[in-house]
């Protein structure tokens, strides 16, 4: 048996297709002399699951996040804007007022939801009372499992009304990001 190590091949779409689903993301983008950052698109779905599967609760709670990437061609770093899609809520986790972990089951729920464009994206969880940034820990996380240029990490404080963006291995503020109103 001969090893050849291949790169995935990912679904990447696009810029032009872009002005056809998220027409205002496209006109930001568009509008953008700098060309740095990802722009993100959150539908009012997976907006309103988050929101809704986080809700007031004192013990962390998390998810992965679904959606479709836009890039320069076929290269994942050159991946320019996202549209997050779907929210899949961990059924299987422990936590507690400042910690998460989710189980593997996640990400077969994550799958099993995909469409034929899109792709787990991120990851979302809450810090209930503390405030939305990413701790140390989420850094790692990030780095370790969302490390594609395009991979986010969404940071909710349920309790206090805050949200925070985190993009790449790096978890790097996002350029913009649209929230459809839930």
């Amino acid at each position: 048996m001969r090893w050849t190590e291949q790169v995935p091949t990912l679904p990447l779409q696009p810029l032009e297709a872009l002005a056809a689903r998220e027409p205002a993301l496209a006109a930001l983008l568009q509008a953008s002399s700098s060309g740095a950052g990802l722009f993100v698109a959150v539908s009012a779905a997976a907006c309103e699951a988050v929101l809704r599967h986080l809700g007031d609760h004192p013990d962390e709670q998390g998810g992965l996040l679904l959606g479709e990437v836009y890039a320069e061609g076929d290269d994942p770093a050159c991946s320019r804007a996202l549209r997050v899609t779907q929210a899949v809520a961990a059924a299987d986790f422990s936590s507690s007022g400042v910690s998460l972990r989710m189980a593997s089951g996640v990400w077969e729920a994550a799958r099993a939801r995909l469409g034929p464009q899109e792709r787990v994206v991120g990851w979302y969880h809450s810090h209930p009372g503390l405030g939305a940034f990413f701790s140390h820990t989420d850094r790692r996380t990030q780095q370790a499992f969302f490390a594609h240029a395009y991979s986010v990490g969404w940071v909710v404080d349920p309790l206090r009304g805050e949200s925070a963006w985190f993009v790449g291995p790096r978890s790097l503020p996002p350029a913009v990001v649209i929230h459809a109103a839930p």
